[in-house]
Formats: structure tokens, C-alpha cells, sequence
């Protein structure tokens, strides 16, 4: 029986998704986003079908044949499905982008381990297209008045979505910005069909392709490095990006590896917020995305985990979870920041949702479908040794409100790496506490939860 096979009424958490003042002060344009983790399962219909291929409105009905790459015509002037526009500049070159738009990977025995982006959006109901634009080629690939560039422009008027896929933000950054983070003719085409074009678009980004869409992107680094040097994040320029990652102290020093930078990005996500991927299934960012909002100035941030999407919407501004993962909303409005040795701040708030769960970034409150817990299932507490390790940081944040005890604390100690460049035998073991007050609530059903305003300290 499940832990949870217990007698809970359910009770629908309602709650006001916006106002008409915040309403009337969001960002004007045309369409929504759809901020993905990364880490995605290529047969997870509801983080492709139920919410990327339903926020185009053209899902008429069809269900796609999950075992087939041909669901829908290539023709864009007469197909009735979503046409989708894969933007493969994350990865290192063209060619690579290339293969990994047509070609499926393979096993040994010639089965497929992961579908090639023409094959995995045609399994879910999309009819794709490549934009060819990558570091090595933007030159003319993101111009206008060349047979390639003008090619790519076509695509982004005429998409319903335009899909970022994965890899390293920087490389997107240069592919569609020039030096100075001025648009290429390219983005400018996508900024005129999100502002003004005609009919809604979706703007998706997976992973890296998830970072560019925000106004001001931070990347590279672990939580403890981002926590460990203060919040001190290494300002980059797309001229100055490669490598993207804090060079102050050279690219082989330890500020390099675990501590970040930041980035111009596109911009398309609203400039109140901050948004980060493989949020806990990987390692725990939590500590990541605290410390990157400090040194941006952003009091909310979206930590979308791996195979899970978050479907934002600037004109009611919520957002709502497909998936199987979940989304962590750290809001940092009411926190304090203490001196120290390294960045220690307390009274931020934490929210956790997951699929079916919707989030008001205006009045941060949460609409959930799940029974509300009434009555706590575990005894005692639940204190992480590695609370920045794989699902660490969930496993907390869900246990505090299921539990007797009404906090819990996770310890971050520093990593201790076989090589150089390795943190000083004196490099601090950096606690987190969970606390469960007056403000905080807990949802469970289906075997997820949801999680409503822990208060977090890091000290």
C-alpha cells in the first residue's frame, strides 16, 4: 500500500491566478514560452503533446502515433500540424547541429537510444524544420541577403514554435547576437513575431536552449562554488563568452569550474524572473539559483527540473508543469542577506510544483488539483547529508511538509575533488534549513506533491 493510501478529502487549493493591475503591466507579445530542463524522455507525450503541442492551439484532436516518424506533412503551406522551427546553435558547429536535427543515435545493435529532432517532433504530432544558423556560419546564416539566411528568416515568420534545443548557451548567444548583444537580422526576425506577429508563437527552450531565453542568463558552476565565492558571478559579453564560465582567475582555476557568469540571452522571459534547468535530478541547484539571483537583482526564479516543462504565460503571467519532474520557485523578496565568508542569506521562500500544477508569478500563489495533507505521515525529520546532490533538495523540501518535525537541515559539504584545482582543507561545510511555518502548505496525490512557501536559510 502507498504511503499515502490514506483517507484526505481532496480539496482544490483555489486561488487568484492574477489581477487586472498585474495584468495590464505585463510585457506585450504575441505567444508563450515553454521553459523545458533538459534530460527529456523522447516518448513523454505530456511534456510534448500536452503542453508544447497544445500551447500552439492548432492540436485539432489528432493523436500522433508514438511509433511513427511520419505523422505529419513537411509541407508547411498545408499541414495542419504545429510547424516547429529546432533553432541547433547550442552545439559546437553546424555539422554537428546538423546530425543532431536528422539523425537518430543508435546502440550497438542498431536500435534507437534517442531520436534525432526531426524524428522525435514528428513521433509527437510537430512538422519540423532546421534552423541552420551555429557559431561557425552566423556570419550569413543569421543575415538577411544570402539564400541561407533568408531560408532561416522564412522559417521563423512562418513557425508556430521555435524550439531551442540543448548544449551551451554561450554558443547561442553568438549564433544570434553580434558582439556587442546587438540582434542579428535573425533574432530581430523572432523579436518582431513575439512582439507583433501575426498569431500566437511558442518560444521553447530546452537545457541551454531554456538559459537564452532569459533577459540576463547565468550558467556554469555548482551550487556550493556559487555560495562558496558569495555570489559573485563573472559578467561576460557575448564578444567575451567564449569560454563562457568566471575567467578572472584563468580557465583552469577552481573560480572556473564551480563558480559562473552571466550572459546576455534573449530576453523573451519576463525581467522579473530567472529561470535554470536539470534542477535537481542531475545535482541540487537550488543553492545555484539563490546566489545567481542576488548578483542579477531578480527576486523569483523557475528551477525547471530534467524532463519536465513549464508553460509560461506574460499575458496572465502563470505558469503551469508538464512532465514528470518538477518545478522549484525560489522567491528571495523578503530575504536578508548576512556577511560572511560566503554568501549566506535567510528568509527566502521555496515553492515545489509538479505536472497539472499551475504558479502566479504576480501573486505567488499556487493552484493544485492534489489533497492537501492534513495529517503528517513521517515521524521526526529528514536532515540531508549532501543537500546539493541528485533530488536531495526535493526529497526536503516534500518531506518538511509531511513530517512531525517542523524543519529539517541539509548540509553542503565543499566537493573534494582528486586533482587540482581543489577547494582549501579550511573551505566551510554550508548548511540550508527547511522550515515549515504558518505560511507553508502541502498537496499530495498520484504519488507527487506539491509544496507551497517553505522558508529557507542558508548559513
Amino acid at each position: 500500500m502507498s504511503a499515502h493510501a490514506r483517507a484526505v478529502p481532496k480539496v482544490l487549493l483555489s486561488c487568484l491566478l492574477f489581477c487586472l493591475a498585474a495584468a495590464a503591466a505585463a510585457p506585450a507579445s504575441a505567444g508563450v514560452l515553454y521553459l523545458m530542463g533538459g534530460g527529456y524522455s523522447d516518448t513523454n507525450s505530456d511534456l510534448f503533446v500536452n503542453g508544447l503541442r497544445r500551447a500552439t492551439g492548432k492540436d485539432t484532436g489528432f493523436t500522433p502515433n508514438i511509433n511513427s516518424t511520419s505523422n505529419c506533412s513537411s509541407n508547411w503551406a498545408t499541414t495542419t500540424c504545429p510547424r516547429i522551427a529546432v533553432v541547433t546553435a547550442a552545439s559546437a558547429d553546424y555539422a554537428t547541429g546538423a546530425d543532431a536535427f536528422a539523425n537518430d543515435l543508435l546502440t550497438s545493435s542498431g536500435a534507437v537510444s534517442k531520436r534525432g529532432y526531426a524524428n522525435l517532433f514528428q513521433t509527437h504530432g510537430f512538422s519540423p524544420r532546421h534552423i541552420t544558423a551555429h557559431v561557425d556560419n552566423a556570419g550569413t546564416h543569421a543575415y538577411s541577403g544570402n539564400a541561407a539566411g533568408d531560408a532561416n528568416i522564412a522559417i521563423i515568420n512562418q513557425a508556430d514554435v521555435v524550439f531551442f534545443s540543448g548544449g551551451d548557451q554561450s554558443r547561442i548567444a553568438r549564433s544570434f547576437m553580434k558582439g556587442d548583444g546587438s540582434d542579428t537580422p535573425l533574432a530581430a526576425a523572432l523579436r518582431a513575431r513575439w512582439a507583433n506577429g501575426s498569431g500566437a508563437i511558442v518560444i521553447a527552450g530546452d537545457s541551454a536552449g531554456n538559459h537564452i531565453l532569459n533577459v540576463t542568463m547565468h550558467g556554469a558552476g555548482i551550487s556550493y562554488g556559487y555560495l562558496y565565492f558569495g555570489a559573485d558571478l563573472q559578467a561576460k559579453t557575448v564578444a567575451t563568452s567564449n569560454p563562457f564560465g568566471d575567467t578572472r582567475e584563468g580557465s583552469t582555476s577552481l573560480r572556473y569550474y564551480d563558480n559562473g557568469a552571466t550572459l546576455k540571452g534573449l530576453g523573451f522571459l519576463p525581467t522579473t524572473l530567472l529561470s535554470d534547468t536539470h534542477f535537481d535530478s542531475r545535482s541540487g541547484r537550488l543553492g545555484r539559483l539563490i546566489a545567481a539571483q542576488r548578483a542579477l537583482g531578480i527576486t523569483q526564479g523557475f528551477g525547471v527540473d530534467e524532463d519536465t516543462g513549464f508553460l509560461v504565460d506574460p499575458s496572465t503571467q502563470t505558469g503551469k508543469v508538464f512532465g514528470s519532474g518538477t518545478v522549484i520557485i525560489s522567491d528571495t523578496a523578503a530575504a536578508s542577506v548576512s556577511s560572511g565568508s560566503y554568501y549566506k542569506v535567510s528568509g527566502v521562500r521555496v515553492s515545489l510544483l509538479s505536472a497539472g500544477d499551475s504558479y502566479s508569478y504576480a501573486s505567488k500563489t499556487i493552484t493544485s488539483t492534489k489533497a492537501a495533507i492534513s495529517s503528517r505521515y513521517y515521524s521526526g525529520y529528514y536532515d540531508s547529508a549532501d543537500i546539493f546532490a541528485a533530488n536531495e533538495t526535493s526529497k526536503t523540501l516534500t518531506r518538511v511538509v509531511d513530517q512531525s518535525a517542523s524543519y529539517n537541515v541539509g548540509s553542503a559539504p565543499a566537493p573534494r575533488y582528486t586533482s587540482n584545482p581543489k577547494y582549501p582543507t579550511s573551505a566551510p561545510t554550508i548548511k540550508v534549513r527547511f522550515t515549515r511555518d504558518a505560511s507553508t502548505r502541502g498537496w499530495y496525490g498520484g504519488g507527487k506533491y506539491t509544496v507551497s512557501k517553505v522558508l529557507v536559510d542558508v548559513y
